[in-house]
């Protein structure tokens, strides 16, 4: 499935306060043992790896950096030869090193996964997307929250990550499973 030798496998926010960032539900609670297994096997393979932490400007936020919730999850602990991106913005791109590290390592291929589908991964894959990175999405290795819309319906967790997977699929990213990226490992 992968195309390129060099592929980058970004986790987005994967910190303790996604457990503290809202009342309503996320889909899949079990993502962080599934990256977990899925970023053993990577660092077997020794391609790169890219930890992006979100810290939230607003003093209130879980993701603050004086949150004692900002702190990654040990699931998916960064070892000390691993970058690390922090990023203020719903996007790794805007305000971070991350495109000028990619290009420096010659990568061109990303494989994006983590929290949130419907914040984050969304806004991630847009711009890496139109930056011209070929980017694939683990619909097993990342998770929604759910939605409330302005009429106060709430969208739940699973039915939000469908849509904005079934959204991303196909123009900005190839949706898959994470078991189909080893296939060229």
């Amino acid at each position: 499935m992968l195309t390129t030798p060099n592929p980058a496998l970004l986790i987005i926010d994967v910190q303790h306060a996604i457990d503290h960032f809202s009342i309503l539900e996320r889909s899949n609670p079990d993502m962080e043992e599934k990256l977990a297994d899925t970023l053993a096997k990577w660092r077997a393979a020794k391609h790169p790896i890219i930890h992006v932490r979100h810290s939230s400007k607003s003093h209130d936020s879980p993701y603050h950096k004086t949150s004692p919730f900002y702190e990654f999850k040990e699931a998916v602990m960064p070892l000390a030869d691993e970058i690390i991106i922090t990023k203020q913005e719903n996007t790794a791109f805007i305000n971070t090193e991350l495109d000028q590290t990619l290009q420096a390592m010659n990568i061109t291929e990303l494989v994006i996964c983590g929290v949130l589908t419907n914040h984050s991964i969304d806004a991630t894959v847009r711009v890496g997307a139109a930056l011209g990175y070929n980017i694939f999405l683990p619909l097993d290795l990342t998770a929604a929250g759910a939605i409330t819309l302005l009429d106060g319906t709430v969208i739940n967790s699973e039915d939000a990550q469908k849509i904005y997977l079934s959204n991303l699929d196909g123009e900005y990213c190839k949706v898959c499973y994470s078991k189909d990226l080893f296939l060229t490992f």
